[in-house]
């Protein structure tokens, strides 16, 4: 796995990170390091290349819960208020980690989605 060194952290990484946690706007950060490039990649969406090809061994996500403050100032609010986890492995057993571990919670807590069957 490529190492991840501190000159990885460019402005623009440290700014998408510093307005996740300091904004309620973005719900989803995706973090996780392209084998190709050797570059760390902070996303608010699932990338594209993870279900196409081999360039990701693993990524990290955070989840912020829809009663987190805006913003979050404390690793206890962040403890509180974010729901993270790291997925490692193959595509496909990774795929399935990543549909019930990432978009379970996402939907959990949407009041929008209302069963039809009611």
């Amino acid at each position: 796995m490529p190492e991840l060194t501190n000159d990885k952290w460019t402005n623009n990484l440290i700014n998408i990170l510093e307005d996740y946690l300091s904004s309620n706007q973005q719900k989803l950060l995706i973090a996780y390091v392209d084998r190709h490039t050797s570059s760390l990649q902070l996303l608010h969406e699932i990338p594209p290349i993870f279900s196409s090809n081999n360039n990701i061994y693993s990524l990290c996500y955070l989840i912020r819960k829809n009663d987190s403050p805006n913003p979050i100032t404390s690793i206890d609010e962040f403890l509180k208020h974010i729901r993270f986890g790291y997925i490692n492995g193959k595509s496909i057993p990774c795929l399935t980690a990543l549909v019930s571990t990432l978009f379970g919670p996402l939907f959990m807590n949407n009041t929008n989605v209302q069963d039809s069957t009611s």
